[in-house]
Formats: C-alpha cells, structure tokens, sequence
C-alpha cells in the first residue's frame, strides 16, 4: 500500500493526525521513528529508553545515598568503563539498583550502564553475557503474579536489561540456539504472568513492565534462531496482552511498543499471511466480545482502546516506512482491513 493510500484510509478511519503524532512521540522519546520496524538494525537511538539523563548526576548522587561505588562518576565520564574494571563483574555488582526506588539509580545508573556497556561497547563476553542472563532472569519470578508492591521494579528492569543481551546478540551472534529458545520461553512466560500493568508513578518513575517485555518480545522476533513456530507464539502472547482485562486502558506507549514487537514478526519472511490473519481474527473477536460486555465496564473499555491503539500503531508505523518487502506488505494490507471492521 502507498503511503498516500495509507493517509486516505486514515483519514477514513478518523485517525488523522495520528502518524504525525507517533513520528513525534517516537523520535522525543524512543528514537528515530521508522527505526523501530527496520529488522536487525541497531543504533544507540533504537534501544530501549527509560527516563532521561539527570540534570546534575552528582548532586542527584549524593543527595539520594552513596553506593558503594561512585556511580555519577561513570555517568559524568560518559558511561565509559573506568580502567582496570570489568564489565561483568561491575553489571553483577549493578544487578541489585534494577529493583531501586529511586529513578536515578534505576534508570540511569542501572540500566543506562548496562545499555552502554553491553551493546554500545560490546564489553561483555558471550559466557558474561549468559550469567547475567541467568541472574537477571531469576529476578523475573520475585512476587510476579502479585500488583502494587515495589518488586515489580526489579522485574520490569531486569526484562528491559535482558532485551539488551538479546539485541546484542542480533548484531553480533555470539549465542546459540538455546540460549535464545530459552530467552523467548522466559520472556513469554513474563509476559503473560506480570499483572502489575502501572507505567509511570509520581515517586517511582517509570515501572513498564508490559513496554519492558515488549521490547525483549521484540528484539527476540528478530534473532535468526527464532523460527516461524516461535514467531507465532510472539503474536499469540501479544493478543493475549491486549485481551487482558485492566481497570484502564494502557496510557504511557505501551500499546506502541505491543506494535514494534508485532512489526518485528511481520518483517521476517518466515511467517506466512495466514498466521498473521489468524491473529488478526483472534484480536477482533476479543475486540467484539469486549464491546459486547452489558454496561461497558471499564475493564471491557480498556480492553477496546487497546486494541485499536495496538493496530493503529502497527498500521502507521509500517506505513511509514518505504521500501517494504512484499510479504510485509501484505500484512500491512491486512491491517488495514482488520481496521476498516473496527
């Protein structure tokens, strides 16, 4: 489909505006907007992001309680491994901030290490990548099933750090089959059993741990052992997310991100229409069953916006991006008319 023929059927859907507002979103936030659907590319503007650098790490540092190490000092020094260090053992040693309160610590201590380390620098050995798979993974099970308690922290970075392994693994295929069959058995599992659903708290910042998932959702569906089998339980555990009752509807992008995980499957060649179609047939059935519900409640609402948010972004993300190989195409068609029935 032209992108002028995506715009008209845009306009049909009373969606105007919108492809302009994800390219916005997207760029502020989460990088260069087509970045997110282009398979196997990787740049520091396409990793997964959390809160923004801190305006004075220093300060923020001391101000919030000194760890055992000077961890503003790295931040301050352009995230570079001081000398003499590893980055294993100093991302063991950081293993802990995942779960921390404080946003500082969490996000740009933690995580944006991590990020640094692991796959802008490449400084992890493919054995120090699969420990810190294992302890990272282990974090996943710490009160899942449980909502509103601070546990959830720890699960919801430790997915987005396992994510960067994974994307590291994309562009450098240093891991075997198992090692990511077994990344995309956990990263289903998490999916489907977090219920703790918040996206940002006023004290705690960024929790996000359905975006967190996603990401690792998406970067698994674009590792070359991921077979069309595997690709299928992506789709599956994304429609079972979107019908999943909630008090409201997600607020914070994670729809969106539900949609770069769906884009990553529909590039790879290996998945045929068919089983795409099939989702999309799983998706509106749960749409309908959810409009259908006697007084619209707001579980049953959360579970209509959701769905249209996820298809909207999937449909204008895809369509802005030139050059699509057919079979992509294709899907993008059938997105369209999955739309036209909503």
């Amino acid at each position: 489909m032209r992108r002028s023929r995506a715009l008209d059927v845009l306009r049909a859907l009373g969606v105007v505006g919108v492809l302009g507002v994800l390219r916005r979103a997207s760029g502020a936030r989460r990088g260069l907007f087509p970045v997110w659907v282009a398979l196997g590319a990787l740049s520091a503007c396409s990793l997964p992001r959390t809160e923004g650098p801190a305006a004075d790490l220093e300060a923020q540092h001391h101000a919030r309680g000194a760890t055992t190490r000077d961890w503003a000092a790295i931040l301050d020094a352009g995230r570079a491994l001081p000398a003499g260090e590893d980055a294993h053992a100093l991302l063991v040693e950081l293993t802990p901030l995942l779960g921390a309160r404080d946003p500082f610590l969490r996000d740009d201590v933690a995580y944006g290490l991590a990020a640094q380390w692991i796959v802008r620098d490449g400084l992890v050995s493919p054995d120090g990548l699969r420990d810190l798979a294992r302890r990272w993974t282990e974090s996943l099970t710490d009160g899942l099933g449980a909502a509103g308690d601070d546990r959830v922290l720890r699960r919801s970075f430790s997915a987005l750090c396992l994510s960067l392994i994974v994307a590291h693994d994309n562009r450098t295929q240093v891991l075997d089959a198992g090692d990511i069959h077994g990344a995309l058995s956990d990263a289903l599992q998490y999916f489907a059993a977090e219920r703790d659903l918040r996206d940002r708290d006023p004290q705690l910042g960024w929790v996000h741990a359905t975006a967190h998932a996603a990401d690792w959702l998406k970067f698994l569906a674009r590792n070359r052992f991921v077979d069309r089998p595997r690709l299928g339980e992506i789709l599956t555990a994304l429609a079972y997310k979107l019908a999943t009752p909630m008090p409201r509807a997600f607020a914070m992008g994670e729809d969106e991100r539900m949609a770069r995980a769906a884009a990553a499957v529909l590039l790879r060649p290996e998945l045929p229409l068919d089983d795409y179609e099939a989702f999309l047939e799983r998706v509106l059935e749960a749409l309908a069953s959810a409009r259908a519900t006697a007084g619209a409640p707001p579980e049953a609402l959360a579970i209509e916006q959701n769905t249209l948010h996820f298809l909207r972004a999937l449909a204008c993300g895809l369509a802005a991006v030139e050059g699509l190989p057919e079979h992509t195409s294709r899907a993008l068609d059938a997105t369209w008319r999955a739309l036209a029935q909503t």
